[in-house]
């Protein structure tokens, strides 16, 4: 892969934060740009032909071929002989990977379903195993909607637990008939097909994991490995890998009742002392905080709570750039007290009032650096930033680079498949 990489952000859908999974047709006509993947996706190719590189290994694409991507992977679409038309399900991982380890007896196939995934990426559908996934895909259009249209889809009962069925059965089905092909066609090894760094980091990352190991493991220095790092992600390898820990600890705070040490201990870190630190450092409360407010919008929610929620997002989206804009007159206007609107927020959006509110502007800034010639104090003012001091710490926190650094390395793609450049050319839609 020697394009650029660009890391798309991690929202499932870009019009709704509180889904769990969203459908979309897409359709490639030239060679793409390599993405880093941050939300999990099945990619189905129904027409076309070309070659997809996923960590570097090239994969043809013919019609009928199921490509299954994982959180870290980079994917890139080398070689389009004829148009690429595919559907694209896009899916929380973690969700998934939760909802598996819950249900009894399957906890150790559960994990090794999505093991899986990460190392057969590819499947060649049959013209029987083909019509079994175009109805799955249907059934999942049906329930989600299309994703691009931003038209909902009606109002169905159950919709999350049938979507989450849906999607564990596509893995299963997946996983069965990439299973039922081997011995008829040639097998890549394992070490080829596990051969992405950030895969493994996330993988082992509840070990204790560090940089000399994992450049052994990939047979490189740790300055090269180190420095691979940080022109992908932006990030240190600390960085990065407490920043999977503390999203993997997310979902334990929230779905089981184990203490901060033992999920310290699950995640890969020393203590609860040690979790504690780098949790507030990243989401900007305490775990115990976090599971608190969560667990407590888990059970008393209603409609009229996300509406709530989502007045919140909007008026946010639209009123980002005015400097004066404070949490408790948003709430005051919607009736409700801080506490509350934060507590809603959290679970729609999981942010807070303020970590919503400077990771809109920060997203904003981003397109500003990519696509205009503006002086960093004129993008901090334009987003809503009063000065350019708290301008770039929340950048830097966000994208763990200075706005000058972000415009000179990075192109940004968002969650529709648009992507702003102005240093950088790009016209290609992404997957």
């Amino acid at each position: 892969m020697n394009n650029p990489t660009m890391m798309q952000d991690s929202w499932v859908s870009a019009s709704d934060p509180a889904k769990i999974c969203s459908f979309d047709y897409e359709a490639i006509q030239e060679p793409t740009k390599a993405l880093m993947h941050q939300a999990a996706r099945f990619l189905y190719f129904k027409n076309g032909r070309g070659t997809i590189e996923i960590d570097g290994t090239a994969y043809a694409i013919v019609p009928n071929t199921l490509v299954a991507i994982t959180p870290w992977k980079i994917s890139d679409v080398t070689v389009v002989e004829e148009t690429l038309q595919f559907m694209k399900v896009i899916y929380d991982y973690q969700y998934v990977n939760t909802v598996l380890k819950g249900v009894p007896g399957t906890m150790d196939e559960g994990s090794e379903l999505l093991r899986f995934l990460s190392m057969e990426p590819v499947a060649y559908l049959d013209s029987v195993e083909a019509r079994y996934v175009d109805d799955l895909m249907e059934c999942l259009k049906s329930e989600l909607g299309v994703e691009s249209t931003r038209t909902p889809p009606p109002d169905k009962p159950f919709t999350q637990l049938y979507t989450v069925n849906k999607l564990i059965e596509l893995i299963v089905t997946y996983r069965r008939y990439i299973m039922s092909q081997r011995g008829e066609k040639d097998s890549r090894k394992d070490a080829a097909k596990e051969s992405s760094i950030f895969s493994y980091i996330y993988a082992h990352s509840a070990e204790k994991l560090t940089l000399s190991r994992v450049a052994e493991v990939f047979f490189v220095s740790e300055s090269t490995l180190s420095k691979q790092i940080s022109q992908i992600t932006g990030s240190t390898f600390m960085k990065l890998l407490n920043s999977i820990r503390i999203e993997k600890a997310s979902d334990y705070l929230i779905y089981t009742d184990l203490t901060l040490d033992e999920i310290a201990n699950l995640v890969g870190f020393v203590d609860a002392s040690h979790i504690s630190k780098h949790f507030v450092a990243k989401v900007g409360i305490t775990p115990m905080n976090y599971r608190k407010i969560y667990s407590k919008s888990k059970n008393n929610l209603n409609p009229t709570d996300k509406d709530v929620a989502f007045a919140v997002t909007d008026y946010l989206f639209k009123n980002y750039q005015d400097s004066a804009i404070t949490a408790s007159a948003v709430a005051s206007q919607l009736g409700v007290s801080v506490t509350e609107m934060n507590r809603l927020l959290l679970y729609y959006a999981e942010k807070n009032f303020e970590t919503l509110l400077n990771y809109i502007r920060v997203n904003k800034a981003c397109e500003l650096l990519t696509s205009t010639d503006y002086l960093v104090i004129d993008v901090a003012l334009e987003v809503g930033y009063s000065n350019v001091k708290t301008f770039n710490m929340n950048f830097y926190k966000y994208t763990k680079m200075t706005p000058t650094e972000f415009r000179d390395r990075i192109t940004l793609q968002k969650s529709d498949g648009s992507e702003t450049a102005g240093r950088k050319s790009a016209n290609r839609r992404g997957r």
